[in-house]
């Protein structure tokens, strides 16, 4: 997606699932930042396209669980699923032109955001 489709569905989905988009976090969405806190849905829909790790919380998951459904479950009810999404967008980081960063997720939440090395 361009970042004006990525913008136009992040308005979509705003519009049609308001309680899972806090006011607080919806303009770094636009903005195309990933921020603390964010669910990986929301993530997603600040960094645009990625790559990703998961290891399904054994407790919740049965084995062999599509990781994509683990993942998106997180913004409706977190778990102990690991996460970690890796993006390459131009908006991360103010200045600098398609940088890669990781994401990593604890209980269904942003909590480290590191800044790739190429």
């Amino acid at each position: 997606m361009t970042p004006e489709e990525r913008n136009s569905y992040a308005q979509t989905m705003f519009a049609q699932h308001p309680e899972l988009f806090p006011d607080d976090r919806r303009q770094s969405i636009l903005d195309g930042v990933v921020v603390s806190g964010m669910a990986p849905f929301e993530a997603r829909l600040a960094g645009g396209a990625f790559a990703y790790k998961v290891v399904a919380d054994k407790a919740k998951w049965p084995e062999h669980s599509d990781p994509l459904k683990v993942m998106w479950a997180q913004s409706m009810q977190a778990d102990n699923s690991e996460i970690w999404m890796t993006f390459k967008n131009s908006s991360q980081f103010s200045g600098k032109s398609n940088t890669s960063f990781r994401v990593y997720f604890e209980r269904g939440r942003a909590v480290k955001i590191e800044k790739l090395e190429e």
